[in-house]
């Protein structure tokens, strides 16, 4: 494997025919859903025969998560300005979007894969790109930012690409529904479950003090507010604290005021903010249930991690989640807090059921691998290689130049390892 400039790939010869550009600048160093799943795939890809070359574009924010990752010799990372990372919020998003579309033109002879559906390329036919969910269209009041994205610029995206991935087949079926796409060009494949191991309850190494479990993003969407009430209509049947693995305080404490929670519930409520896949692991693992309300999903990592590390989970009967969890979660109508709470009661109190949602959540798991998610996505990457004709767009070498110097000018350019 070989570490590299942006500046220096110019040097590097791979038979254009066999090579794949993977642009995964979304992974930062602040977890999140879609970061996870490129990371995964990215690792487990270093792992698989294959007779493709990849060239991998990596923001340095994220080298952390990938120091120890063995990159064969049919991989080139090269590394960029942490600029562009998501940790970077909104700006990062549209400069990571800017970026890619110069990546599609810089490398116009090679097979682009778009790990997010922030990242399409615009004129792009020879890319394969990830939908992980079209959420602001279903919610438009809650992303007012994003919803001309999703309404304009990804629907002429994916009229020109060539292949689309998405994690799961309600997702599939709803993209089919949207943007017009055939079958022949649209696959859903699952996502895995990483646990680090943790895949059983210790029942000896009981934690001091009980809590329920929620780790997501704090946004409207993943319906804190409804959890909240929920805490508050039981907290006085209860000794469980309410531990929250999110990514913003602020949010936080705005929804806490929203759902009106007592002085004393208030300080059962524990905060974690952004904490490393280990210990996110052991949270799960010592949890007595683990509660995703989310409004939607377009897969659902969280409960199916919790699932797998033996964790009994409660979540919303909508979108994508009973496609994943099957008959090893308690499903309950998110809209409704009363609902939520006596789903939490329940799991609490009655151990054959706690103990049939252990048992089925372990098994479930078992279902979803990351490696097996990265061997249907090679699948992919080679059949479109095998199939597609070389790309007609030599023109767009013309506008090169022009591009490299607005990216520099913005400071995107790569920067050494």
């Amino acid at each position: 494997m070989i570490h590299i400039n942006d500046n220096k790939i110019k040097r590097i010869v791979f038979n254009f025919k066999n090579t794949v550009v993977i642009n995964a600048t979304n992974i930062g160093y602040k977890f999140h859903g879609i970061g996870v799943y490129s990371l995964n795939i990215l690792k487990e890809l270093t792992r698989l025969n294959t007779d493709l070359n990849f060239i991998v574009y990596l923001n340095t924010s994220c080298k952390p998560h990938v120091e120890e990752t063995d990159f064969p010799d049919n991989f080139i990372v090269i590394w960029v300005s942490s600029i562009i990372s998501p940790d970077n919020n909104f700006k990062g998003h549209i400069l990571r979007l800017i970026y890619s579309n110069y990546l599609s033109i810089k490398h116009w002879k090679y097979l682009l894969f778009n790990t997010s559906q922030l990242e399409i390329n615009f004129f792009r036919k020879n890319q394969v790109v990830t939908i992980h969910d079209v959420i602001p269209l279903l919610f438009k009041e809650y992303h007012r930012k994003q919803y001309p994205y999703f309404k304009i610029i990804l629907t002429y995206g994916l009229k020109y690409a060539k292949y689309v991935l998405t994690p799961s087949e309600h997702s599939k079926d709803l993209l089919q529904q949207i943007y017009n796409l055939s079958d022949k060009r649209i696959k859903f494949i699952h996502n895995g479950a990483h646990t680090i191991g943790l895949n059983k309850r210790d029942s000896n190494n009981e934690p001091e003090q009980k809590y329920i479990l929620y780790i997501g993003r704090i946004n409207k969407m993943k319906n804190i507010k409804n959890l909240l009430k929920a805490y508050s209509l039981i907290g006085d049947k209860i000794s469980h604290k309410l531990v929250i693995v999110g990514d913003n305080i602020t949010n936080l404490q705005r929804e806490m005021k929203n759902a009106d929670l007592s002085f004393g519930l208030k300080e059962r409520v524990v905060f974690k903010h952004d904490i490393d896949e280990s210990s996110k692991c052991m949270l799960m693992k010592n949890a007595s249930l683990l509660v995703f309300a989310s409004l939607y999903e377009g897969f659902g990592l969280p409960p199916l991690e919790a699932m797998a590390c033996g964790c009994p989970v409660i979540v919303s009967d909508n979108s994508s989640l009973p496609e994943v969890c099957g008959e090893a979660a308690y499903y309950i109508n998110p809209q409704n807090p009363s609902e939520i709470a006596e789903g939490i009661i329940k799991v609490l109190n009655n151990s054959t059921l706690r103990n049939k949602l252990i048992k089925n959540g372990l098994q479930r798991a078992k279902q979803f691998s990351w490696t097996n998610s990265a061997k249907e996505h090679l699948n992919v990457l080679e059949h479109v290689i095998m199939h597609s004709r070389l790309p007609l767009e030599k023109k767009l070498n013309n506008y090169l130049p022009i591009l490299e110097e607005k990216i520099s000018s913005i400071s995107l350019e790569g920067i050494n390892s």
